[in-house]
Protein backbone atom coordinates (compact mmCIF):
# COMPACT_ATOMS: atom_id res chain seq x y z
CA UNK A 1 0.00 0.00 0.00
CA UNK A 2 1.26 3.48 -0.90
CA UNK A 3 1.01 6.05 1.88
CA UNK A 4 0.05 9.41 0.45
CA UNK A 5 -0.31 12.76 2.21
CA UNK A 6 -2.53 15.51 0.83
CA UNK A 7 -1.70 18.94 2.24
CA UNK A 8 -4.60 21.28 1.56
CA UNK A 9 -8.25 20.57 0.99
CA UNK A 10 -8.93 22.03 -2.43
CA UNK A 11 -11.00 20.33 -5.11
CA UNK A 12 -8.01 19.51 -7.31
CA UNK A 13 -6.11 17.55 -4.68
CA UNK A 14 -9.30 15.84 -3.56
CA UNK A 15 -10.00 14.84 -7.18
CA UNK A 16 -6.52 13.32 -7.49
CA UNK A 17 -7.08 11.24 -4.36
CA UNK A 18 -10.55 10.16 -5.47
CA UNK A 19 -9.20 9.14 -8.87
CA UNK A 20 -6.28 7.17 -7.38
CA UNK A 21 -8.46 5.39 -4.84
CA UNK A 22 -11.17 4.70 -7.39
CA UNK A 23 -8.77 3.26 -9.97
CA UNK A 24 -6.74 1.20 -7.49
CA UNK A 25 -8.92 0.29 -4.50
CA UNK A 26 -6.86 -0.57 -1.45
CA UNK A 27 -3.57 0.62 -2.96
CA UNK A 28 -3.51 4.16 -1.55
CA UNK A 29 -3.84 5.17 2.08
CA UNK A 30 -4.42 8.93 2.23
CA UNK A 31 -3.76 11.20 5.19
CA UNK A 32 -4.99 14.76 4.59
CA UNK A 33 -4.25 17.96 6.44
CA UNK A 34 -5.91 21.36 6.28
CA UNK A 35 -6.69 24.26 8.59
CA UNK A 36 -10.46 24.03 8.16
CA UNK A 37 -12.11 21.17 10.12
CA UNK A 38 -15.21 21.30 7.91
CA UNK A 39 -13.10 20.71 4.80
CA UNK A 40 -11.39 17.77 6.44
CA UNK A 41 -14.75 16.30 7.37
CA UNK A 42 -15.91 16.65 3.77
CA UNK A 43 -12.74 14.95 2.51
CA UNK A 44 -13.55 11.96 4.69
CA UNK A 45 -17.22 11.99 3.72
CA UNK A 46 -16.53 11.89 -0.02
CA UNK A 47 -13.91 9.17 0.40
CA UNK A 48 -10.87 11.23 -0.59
CA UNK A 49 -8.98 10.52 2.65
CA UNK A 50 -8.71 7.76 5.24
CA UNK A 51 -7.34 9.99 7.99
CA UNK A 52 -7.36 13.73 8.47
CA UNK A 53 -5.25 16.02 10.64
CA UNK A 54 -5.18 19.71 11.35
CA UNK A 55 -1.40 19.33 11.60
CA UNK A 56 0.48 18.98 8.30
CA UNK A 57 3.45 17.57 10.21
CA UNK A 58 1.40 14.59 11.36
CA UNK A 59 0.01 13.98 7.87
CA UNK A 60 3.40 13.75 6.11
CA UNK A 61 5.01 11.38 8.63
CA UNK A 62 5.63 8.03 6.93
CA UNK A 63 4.15 9.34 3.66
CA UNK A 64 5.87 8.04 0.53
CA UNK A 65 4.18 10.66 -1.68
CA UNK A 66 3.19 14.16 -0.58
CA UNK A 67 0.90 16.38 -2.67
CA UNK A 68 1.01 20.08 -1.82
CA UNK A 69 -2.40 21.32 -2.96
CA UNK A 70 -2.16 24.79 -1.46
CA UNK A 71 -2.21 28.39 -2.71
CA UNK A 72 1.18 29.51 -3.97
CA UNK A 73 1.50 32.05 -1.16
CA UNK A 74 1.66 29.18 1.36
CA UNK A 75 3.81 26.68 -0.55
CA UNK A 76 7.22 28.03 0.43
CA UNK A 77 6.30 28.27 4.10
CA UNK A 78 5.02 24.70 4.06
CA UNK A 79 8.22 23.36 2.52
CA UNK A 80 10.24 25.13 5.17
CA UNK A 81 8.00 24.03 8.04
CA UNK A 82 7.87 20.39 6.91
CA UNK A 83 11.46 19.90 5.74
CA UNK A 84 12.42 17.88 8.82
CA UNK A 85 9.19 15.87 8.77
CA UNK A 86 9.39 14.37 5.27
CA UNK A 87 10.46 10.74 5.11
CA UNK A 88 13.76 9.94 3.42
CA UNK A 89 13.00 8.92 -0.15
CA UNK A 90 9.63 10.69 -0.15
CA UNK A 91 8.40 12.19 -3.41
CA UNK A 92 6.91 15.66 -3.02
CA UNK A 93 4.83 17.23 -5.78
CA UNK A 94 2.43 20.15 -6.11
CA UNK A 95 -0.57 21.33 -8.13
CA UNK A 96 0.01 25.09 -8.41
CA UNK A 97 -0.01 27.44 -11.42
CA UNK A 98 3.68 28.46 -11.30
CA UNK A 99 6.68 26.17 -11.36
CA UNK A 100 9.96 28.14 -11.52
CA UNK A 101 9.69 29.61 -7.99
CA UNK A 102 8.40 26.36 -6.48
CA UNK A 103 11.27 24.37 -7.98
CA UNK A 104 13.73 26.92 -6.60
CA UNK A 105 12.14 26.71 -3.13
CA UNK A 106 12.35 22.93 -3.22
CA UNK A 107 15.99 23.06 -4.30
CA UNK A 108 16.97 25.27 -1.38
CA UNK A 109 14.62 24.05 1.35
CA UNK A 110 14.10 20.32 1.00
CA UNK A 111 16.72 18.02 2.52
CA UNK A 112 18.79 15.56 0.51
CA UNK A 113 16.90 12.37 -0.09
CA UNK A 114 13.53 14.10 -0.44
CA UNK A 115 12.69 14.41 -4.13
CA UNK A 116 10.55 17.17 -5.61
CA UNK A 117 8.83 16.89 -8.99
CA UNK A 118 6.58 19.80 -9.94
CA UNK A 119 3.20 18.79 -11.24
CA UNK A 120 -0.01 20.41 -12.33
CA UNK A 121 -3.19 18.65 -13.43
CA UNK A 122 -5.30 20.75 -15.81
CA UNK A 123 -8.91 19.53 -15.55
CA UNK A 124 -11.24 20.38 -18.40
CA UNK A 125 -13.87 21.75 -16.02
CA UNK A 126 -13.78 24.54 -13.47
CA UNK A 127 -13.36 23.35 -9.89
CA UNK A 128 -14.78 26.06 -7.69
CA UNK A 129 -14.85 24.12 -4.41
CA UNK A 130 -14.80 20.71 -2.77
CA UNK A 131 -18.34 20.10 -4.00
CA UNK A 132 -16.84 19.88 -7.52
CA UNK A 133 -14.23 17.24 -6.62
CA UNK A 134 -14.63 14.06 -8.63
CA UNK A 135 -12.61 11.07 -9.78
CA UNK A 136 -13.79 11.82 -13.32
CA UNK A 137 -12.47 15.35 -13.84
CA UNK A 138 -8.89 14.25 -14.58
CA UNK A 139 -9.75 11.58 -17.15
CA UNK A 140 -8.27 12.67 -20.46
CA UNK A 141 -6.90 15.87 -18.93
CA UNK A 142 -3.34 17.10 -19.33
CA UNK A 143 -1.12 16.53 -16.30
CA UNK A 144 1.96 18.74 -16.49
CA UNK A 145 5.13 17.09 -15.19
CA UNK A 146 7.83 19.75 -14.90
CA UNK A 147 11.35 18.41 -14.65
CA UNK A 148 14.81 19.95 -14.49
CA UNK A 149 18.39 18.81 -14.78
CA UNK A 150 19.02 16.61 -11.80
CA UNK A 151 15.41 15.51 -11.28
CA UNK A 152 15.39 12.06 -9.70
CA UNK A 153 14.26 9.62 -12.44
CA UNK A 154 12.40 7.36 -10.02
CA UNK A 155 10.55 10.33 -8.52
CA UNK A 156 9.57 11.48 -12.00
CA UNK A 157 8.27 8.00 -12.78
CA UNK A 158 6.24 8.10 -9.58
CA UNK A 159 4.49 11.35 -10.54
CA UNK A 160 3.94 10.10 -14.09
CA UNK A 161 2.41 6.91 -12.70
CA UNK A 162 0.06 8.92 -10.47
CA UNK A 163 -1.08 10.94 -13.49
CA UNK A 164 -1.70 7.82 -15.55
CA UNK A 165 -3.60 6.05 -12.77
CA UNK A 166 -5.86 9.12 -12.58
CA UNK A 167 -6.56 8.69 -16.30
CA UNK A 168 -4.70 11.89 -17.17
CA UNK A 169 -2.08 12.39 -19.89
CA UNK A 170 1.44 13.33 -18.71
CA UNK A 171 2.68 16.47 -20.47
CA UNK A 172 6.41 17.12 -20.03
CA UNK A 173 7.56 20.74 -19.85
CA UNK A 174 10.38 22.74 -18.35
CA UNK A 175 9.55 25.43 -15.82
CA UNK A 176 9.98 28.33 -18.26
CA UNK A 177 7.64 26.79 -20.82
CA UNK A 178 5.03 25.93 -18.24
CA UNK A 179 5.03 29.34 -16.60
CA UNK A 180 4.82 31.20 -19.91
CA UNK A 181 1.89 29.11 -21.07
CA UNK A 182 0.25 29.26 -17.65
CA UNK A 183 0.46 33.06 -17.68
CA UNK A 184 -1.69 33.09 -20.82
CA UNK A 185 -4.02 30.20 -20.07
CA UNK A 186 -4.38 30.52 -16.31
CA UNK A 187 -3.57 34.02 -15.05
CA UNK A 188 -4.57 36.22 -18.00
CA UNK A 189 -8.26 35.22 -17.67
CA UNK A 190 -8.18 36.42 -14.05
CA UNK A 191 -6.78 39.80 -15.17
CA UNK A 192 -9.40 40.05 -17.93
CA UNK A 193 -12.21 39.17 -15.50
CA UNK A 194 -11.03 41.75 -12.97
CA UNK A 195 -10.66 44.43 -15.64
CA UNK A 196 -14.12 43.71 -17.06
CA UNK A 197 -15.62 43.83 -13.58
CA UNK A 198 -13.87 47.15 -12.91
CA UNK A 199 -14.96 48.61 -16.25
CA UNK A 200 -18.62 47.79 -15.68
CA UNK A 201 -18.83 48.56 -11.97
CA UNK A 202 -17.09 51.93 -12.25
CA UNK A 203 -19.83 53.20 -14.54
CA UNK A 204 -22.23 55.72 -13.03
CA UNK A 205 -24.99 53.48 -14.32
CA UNK A 206 -23.70 50.28 -12.72
CA UNK A 207 -26.74 49.89 -10.44
CA UNK A 208 -29.03 49.85 -13.47
CA UNK A 209 -26.62 47.97 -15.75
CA UNK A 210 -26.12 45.18 -13.26
CA UNK A 211 -29.76 44.23 -13.57
CA UNK A 212 -29.10 43.37 -17.22
CA UNK A 213 -26.02 41.23 -16.55
CA UNK A 214 -26.19 38.18 -18.79
CA UNK A 215 -24.94 34.68 -18.24
CA UNK A 216 -21.99 35.58 -20.46
CA UNK A 217 -21.05 38.42 -18.12
CA UNK A 218 -21.25 36.09 -15.14
CA UNK A 219 -19.10 33.47 -16.88
CA UNK A 220 -16.50 35.98 -18.02
CA UNK A 221 -16.13 37.60 -14.60
CA UNK A 222 -16.13 34.35 -12.60
CA UNK A 223 -12.30 34.28 -12.23
CA UNK A 224 -12.61 37.56 -10.31
CA UNK A 225 -14.25 35.53 -7.51
CA UNK A 226 -10.86 34.07 -6.58
CA UNK A 227 -9.25 35.09 -3.30
CA UNK A 228 -7.63 38.48 -4.12
CA UNK A 229 -4.50 37.57 -2.14
CA UNK A 230 -4.09 34.36 -4.14
CA UNK A 231 -4.78 36.14 -7.44
CA UNK A 232 -2.22 38.82 -6.62
CA UNK A 233 0.42 36.25 -5.66
CA UNK A 234 -0.16 34.19 -8.82
CA UNK A 235 -0.06 37.33 -10.97
CA UNK A 236 3.27 38.51 -9.60
CA UNK A 237 5.07 35.18 -9.90
CA UNK A 238 5.78 35.70 -13.60
CA UNK A 239 5.04 39.37 -14.35
CA UNK A 240 7.20 39.74 -17.48
CA UNK A 241 5.44 36.98 -19.41
CA UNK A 242 2.06 38.15 -18.18
CA UNK A 243 2.75 41.73 -19.31
CA UNK A 244 3.69 40.39 -22.74
CA UNK A 245 0.37 38.56 -23.01
CA UNK A 246 -1.53 41.63 -21.79
CA UNK A 247 0.19 43.73 -24.48
CA UNK A 248 -0.84 41.21 -27.11
CA UNK A 249 -4.40 41.25 -25.83
CA UNK A 250 -4.46 45.06 -25.95
CA UNK A 251 -3.24 44.91 -29.53
CA UNK A 252 -5.97 42.46 -30.43
CA UNK A 253 -8.65 44.53 -28.69
CA UNK A 254 -7.44 47.63 -30.47
CA UNK A 255 -7.92 45.83 -33.76
CA UNK A 256 -11.50 44.91 -32.84
CA UNK A 257 -12.05 48.48 -31.70
CA UNK A 258 -10.94 49.81 -35.09
CA UNK A 259 -13.06 47.29 -36.98
CA UNK A 260 -16.15 48.26 -34.99
CA UNK A 261 -15.48 52.01 -35.17
CA UNK A 262 -14.87 51.96 -38.92
CA UNK A 263 -17.52 49.42 -39.80
CA UNK A 264 -14.76 47.37 -41.39
CA UNK A 265 -15.58 44.08 -43.04
CA UNK A 266 -12.54 42.64 -41.22
CA UNK A 267 -14.68 42.45 -38.08
CA UNK A 268 -16.65 39.60 -39.64
CA UNK A 269 -13.37 37.92 -40.55
CA UNK A 270 -12.09 38.29 -36.99
CA UNK A 271 -15.20 36.63 -35.58
CA UNK A 272 -14.79 33.81 -38.10
CA UNK A 273 -11.18 33.30 -37.07
CA UNK A 274 -12.03 33.23 -33.34
CA UNK A 275 -14.95 30.86 -33.94
CA UNK A 276 -12.79 28.56 -36.08
CA UNK A 277 -9.86 28.49 -33.65
CA UNK A 278 -12.13 27.74 -30.69
CA UNK A 279 -13.72 24.90 -32.63
CA UNK A 280 -10.27 23.49 -33.41
CA UNK A 281 -9.28 23.73 -29.75
CA UNK A 282 -12.54 22.12 -28.54
CA UNK A 283 -12.09 19.32 -31.06
CA UNK A 284 -8.48 18.71 -30.00
CA UNK A 285 -7.35 19.61 -33.51
CA UNK A 286 -4.91 22.43 -32.76
CA UNK A 287 -1.66 22.04 -34.72
CA UNK A 288 1.48 24.24 -34.68
CA UNK A 289 1.15 24.83 -38.43
CA UNK A 290 -2.23 26.51 -37.83
CA UNK A 291 -0.45 29.62 -36.54
CA UNK A 292 0.33 31.95 -39.42
CA UNK A 293 3.54 33.94 -39.67
CA UNK A 294 1.62 37.20 -39.22
CA UNK A 295 0.37 36.04 -35.83
CA UNK A 296 3.74 34.88 -34.45
CA UNK A 297 4.97 38.43 -33.93
CA UNK A 298 6.15 39.69 -30.57
CA UNK A 299 3.85 41.85 -28.51
CA UNK A 300 5.82 45.06 -29.11
CA UNK A 301 5.72 44.69 -32.88
CA UNK A 302 2.06 43.67 -32.83
CA UNK A 303 1.17 46.66 -30.66
CA UNK A 304 3.00 49.12 -32.91
CA UNK A 305 1.47 47.77 -36.09
CA UNK A 306 -2.00 47.66 -34.60
CA UNK A 307 -1.78 51.25 -33.42
CA UNK A 308 -0.95 52.32 -36.97
CA UNK A 309 -3.63 50.11 -38.45
CA UNK A 310 -1.39 47.82 -40.53
CA UNK A 311 -1.96 44.52 -38.76
CA UNK A 312 -5.42 43.95 -40.21
CA UNK A 313 -5.58 40.47 -41.67
CA UNK A 314 -7.30 40.10 -45.00
CA UNK A 315 -9.02 36.86 -44.12
CA UNK A 316 -12.41 37.85 -45.48
CA UNK A 317 -10.97 38.56 -48.94
CA UNK A 318 -9.12 35.25 -48.88
CA UNK A 319 -12.49 33.61 -48.45
CA UNK A 320 -14.03 35.41 -51.42
CA UNK A 321 -15.85 32.98 -53.64
CA UNK A 322 -16.36 30.47 -50.86
CA UNK A 323 -19.82 29.83 -49.55
CA UNK A 324 -20.53 29.56 -45.84
CA UNK A 325 -20.97 25.81 -46.21
CA UNK A 326 -17.36 25.49 -47.37
CA UNK A 327 -16.00 26.78 -44.07
CA UNK A 328 -14.28 23.96 -42.25
CA UNK A 329 -16.35 24.34 -39.11
CA UNK A 330 -19.73 25.17 -40.64
CA UNK A 331 -22.54 23.90 -38.48
CA UNK A 332 -26.08 23.65 -39.77
CA UNK A 333 -28.96 25.15 -37.88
Amino acid sequence: MTKLALIGADALGASICLALRGARPGQFEVAAAAADPDSLRRLRNIGAADKTHESARRAVREAEVVILDTPLIHTRDLMEALRDEFEQGAVVTDTGPAKAPVIEWARTLLPRGVHFVAGRPVPKVDLAGLEDASAEVLKGAEYCVVTETGSNPEAVRTVVSLAEICGAMPFFLDAGEHDTYSAAMGILPTVIAAALMDTASESNSWAEMSRLASGQFRDMTRPAERDPEESHAATMVNPDDLVTWIDRLIASLYGYRNHISEGAEELFSSYIRAWEQRARWQAGAVHPDDVTADRRQGSGEAMAEMMFGTLLLDRYRKMTGKSRKQWQYFREG
